[in-house]
């Protein structure tokens, strides 16, 4: 029987309501989870409001189906309330449209919400630095293919020649989240289509999931 997962119970505060709970299961077992993490921490957009909780597995374990399941362990094994979100960050390059449509229909079945970019993480990562209307097409059809050369991807070669380091297992986070609204309004920028499940080019709804987060209410346009 799997070990039941430790979750600190959330805190009553004098004077402020039941916080809101946003539960994350990720695709990556390093990068997404340092994010969101350090992007809750007081250094950056606490907010006694949200109490933001990061889901562990195995890094072997990162089909969507497994970490679809995490999401469904954690439901099964805690009370949640109706205020309560549970996100599943995805990445389209290592999956396509066929298995997106899958975890996608069955997340709608659960109420649980999905933030894939296209192509992975990175993408997100990129738009906290630079907007993709600053590049040739060129590197952009690059951007979309983002193909392994050596044990880097194209886009995280690209965060390597913005910022000269870029290490997936622990990225330095004070080097997006100062610049996170920037990102928010490039990604909404990208998102053209906001009824289809996930974008169909370059794109993130991660922005989404900052959003909440963040507790800031989504800009009408």
């Amino acid at each position: 029987m799997p070990e039941k997962r430790r979750f600190k119970p959330r805190q009553r505060l004098s004077g402020v309501r039941d916080p809101k709970l946003i539960i994350i299961a990720t695709e990556g077992a390093c990068t997404e989870g340092i994010y969101f993490e350090d992007m809750a921490s007081p250094a950056y957009f606490y907010n006694p409001r949200v109490h933001v909780e990061i889901l562990r597995r195995e890094e072997t374990r990162s089909a969507p189906e497994d970490v679809l399941q995490s999401l469904d362990d954690f439901y099964r094994q805690y009370r949640l309330k109706a205020q309560d979100e549970l996100w599943i960050v995805l990445d389209r390059d290592r999956w396509g449209d066929a298995k997106l449509g899958q975890i996608a229909k069955l997340c709608d079945q659960k109420g649980y919400a999905m933030a894939v970019s296209h192509p992975c993480f990175e993408l997100w990562l990129l738009l906290h630095l630079k907007a993709l209307d600053e590049y040739p097409v060129e590197t952009l059809d690059e951007f979309r293919e983002n193909r392994k050369a050596g044990s880097r991807t194209r886009l995280e070669h690209e965060l390597v020649v913005l910022l000269g380091e870029y290490n997936k297992a622990a990225p330095r986070t004070e080097h997006f989240l100062p610049y996170v609204a920037a990102a928010i309004e490039r990604a909404r920028e990208l998102d053209i289509h906001p009824e289809d499940r996930w974008p169909q080019d370059l794109g993130t709804r991660v922005y989404l999931l900052a959003e909440h987060i963040m507790d800031r209410e989504p800009r009408v346009a």
